[in-house]
């Protein structure tokens, strides 16, 4: 047993070593990188697998399914459920406060982001004490900080913030 731990930690200690099941590549001795696993395919997003194999295709071929109802009713049921689901992600804060009127300050914020970027979702939340508006639903800390960037003139104070995020738009 001392043999195996020994070997497996010198592999380990010389950098090749890949457990590539949990996800873990060693490249160096003192380096470690953890890569996530792939991201949904949101194009998919509430989409019946069954409904898309039935639409023609590029050349005009269809695919005819024949399956019980109780698969399609299955499908469905999960697609419902996944409309509920969330994931984690990241949002930009316009708005943060405690303050007597921080609750129509936030409204107001938050009115006034929609005016100027209607494409952009927008959420407003109290936590007690705090009132605060966070916006937008990004899958990666780089998306929000674009966004961030692009506000930082009219909201100075916003910052970035990981929360369970909505699937984001196509």
């Amino acid at each position: 047993m001392r043999k195996v731990f020994l070997i497996a930690s010198l592999l380990f200690l010389t950098g090749t070593l890949k457990l590539t099941a949990q996800e873990l590549i060693v490249t160096t001795p003192d380096t470690v990188k953890i890569i996530a696993p792939p991201v949904m395919d949101s194009s998919f997003y509430l989409k019946s697998i069954l409904g898309i194999m039935s639409e023609p295709g590029d050349g005009g071929a269809r695919v005819t399914l024949s399956q019980s109802a109780g698969v399609e009713r299955a499908v469905n049921a999960h697609l419902q459920a996944a409309g509920s689901r969330k994931l984690n992600g990241y949002r930009v804060r316009i708005f943060f406060d405690n303050k007597q009127n921080a609750r129509s300050r936030s409204q107001e914020v938050m009115n006034g982001f929609l005016s100027r970027y209607n494409s952009v979702r927008a959420y407003w939340n109290h936590e007690s004490p705090f009132f605060k508006v966070t916006v937008g639903d990004f899958r990666t800390k780089s998306e929000a900080m674009r966004l961030l960037r692009e506000i930082s003139s009219e909201y100075p104070s916003a910052f970035v913030v990981r929360e369970s995020i909505n699937f984001p738009p196509l």
